[in-house]
């Protein structure tokens, strides 16, 4: 059954049983019927001041919300930058955290303005919540869609928008529905106690001091719609995507700047005490295809990051005057899997094209991968070496004079992989592209390299 149809099924059963149980009780003063309490919030409904008191109520809770969401992403911006303010502060979010919020109430009633009270327990209760939440997003990123972004030269709102959003989305959505969940009973607590007038809580007050029973659950009823609804209206939220950003005034691709000529001297870098690059030095001039092989573990993909700045050397330096972007393909694809295979291509393409351009870019690239029936399928729906093909596409269809390519045909078969070399090698031909990849399958390196480098045996 749908959900919809059990919640109705659910309510209606708890109709069925109050109003049994007001028959039953007969005071109709204590224990309302349905019809009693139905006309009683109809004319809830029909009162001027039955939406100044919600609309007072809902206000404190969005702008606590607002304060308490804005302090939350400074403080979780702050604790990822740094374990030890984090440390520091942990004790302090997990006193507000396991404080009673009737506490807090009763000591701002001692020393703060009534009026004060409902905003400021708000921001007690949903601050704690929303900082952990967002702290535990931040530290869960992958970095390596970041390097990704960095190598691309994704720009800053698109960066923003599709690689780091949406890896806080569920964190964030997660927080605010729970920070709510509280914040929604603690704010009419308040407003109960300090008597404010307008507010839902100071109508509840008024309904228990003189016994008006029927409104005081018509009262409850509204309090525990609007919750009902700003839950329903985060789960919305955190169902949209913002759309990608598109230059609006640019039709062609720029022509690649610099002269890609790498030059290595002397260069050695180490993971701890363990030392992968030992004083190598080697000159990549342009317009050459590199095939870099070695064992595992040796520094092939330590090479590569080091020459796409993603690395710094211990000692020794790279000198290279490219200007742009650099094209790269990781070992694994790092495509966005909210964006369809088609926008991850076009995705980096954003900040020189228009968007019916970046799209015709992408479909000639997915052309050459052999995957134009996927370009508007999701990165989960495809296989890994599908995948991996449309991380080539991705960086084919990148306009820079280097392309650097991590063990790129693994996953695909033989037959594939060869077919993708010759377009790649003909793509370069034509445009004098430098690439250096990394590889162990001898055969790749026939096919495709002008020039084989033994990383075992240049390192000596």
């Amino acid at each position: 059954m749908k959900k919809s149809v059990l919640t109705i099924l659910s309510i209606t059963i708890l109709l069925l049983a109050w109003q049994l149980l007001a028959m039953l009780v007969r005071l109709p003063d204590l224990v309302p019927s349905v019809p009693r309490l139905l006309s009683t919030l109809a004319a809830l409904f029909a009162s001027g001041s039955f939406y100044q008191s919600v609309m007072a109520t809902v206000l404190r809770g969005v702008t606590g919300m607002s304060i308490s969401l804005l302090a939350a992403v400074g403080a979780a911006f702050l604790f990822n930058k740094s374990e030890w303010i984090h440390e520091l502060f942990r004790p302090l979010l997990a006193i507000m955290r396991s404080v009673p919020v009737i506490s807090f109430i009763l000591l701002a009633l001692i020393f703060l303005n009534a009026e004060s009270i409902p905003l400021i327990i708000a921001f007690l209760t949903m601050f704690p919540l929303l900082t952990e939440n967002l702290t535990k997003g931040m530290r869960s990123r992958r970095k390596e869609l970041s390097i990704m972004a960095h190598q691309f030269r994704i720009g800053r709102w698109n960066r923003l928008a599709q690689v780091t959003y949406p890896q806080l989305n569920p964190f964030l959505y997660s927080g605010l529905a729970s920070a709510l969940g509280f914040g929604w009973r603690a704010i009419i607590m308040g407003e109960v106690l300090a008597q404010c007038s307008p507010g839902i809580g100071g109508e509840m007050k008024q309904a228990q001091v003189f016994i008006a029973v029927p409104e005081l659950i018509a009262w409850t009823v509204i309090a525990i719609l609007i919750s009902y609804l700003s839950d329903r209206g985060i789960s919305w939220l955190a169902k949209q995507q913002f759309p990608i950003h598109y230059n609006k005034h640019y039709s062609k691709l720029p022509v690649p700047k610099g002269n890609c000529d790498i030059r290595i001297h002397d260069i050695s870098y180490r993971y701890g005490s363990d030392t992968v690059l030992s004083h190598f030095s080697y000159t990549f001039g342009k317009g050459f295809i590199y095939g870099i092989t070695a064992p595992s573990g040796t520094g092939k993909t330590t090479l590569l990051n080091l020459v796409g700045n993603i690395l710094k050397p211990a000692q020794g330096e790279i000198e290279t005057d490219c200007k742009t972007g650099i094209a790269y393909v990781f070992q694994e694809p790092e495509l966005l899997s909210q964006l369809t295979i088609a926008e991850n291509i076009a995705l980096p393409l954003a900040a020189y094209l228009k968007k019916e351009i970046a799209f015709e870019q992408a479909a000639l690239a997915l052309q050459k991968m052999e995957l134009e029936d996927f370009a508007n399928r999701f990165p989960n729906e495809l296989s890994f070496g599908q995948q991996q093909r449309a991380a080539i596409a991705r960086a084919l269809a990148y306009p820079s004079p280097l392309l650097l390519m991590d063990e790129p045909f693994k996953g695909l078969d033989e037959a594939l992989s060869h077919r993708i070399i010759e377009r790649i090698r003909e793509r370069q031909a034509e445009s004098g592209q430098t690439i250096l990849f990394t590889s162990h399958n001898p055969e790749e390196l026939r096919l495709f390299a002008d020039k084989t480098i033994r990383l075992d045996q240049t390192c000596r």
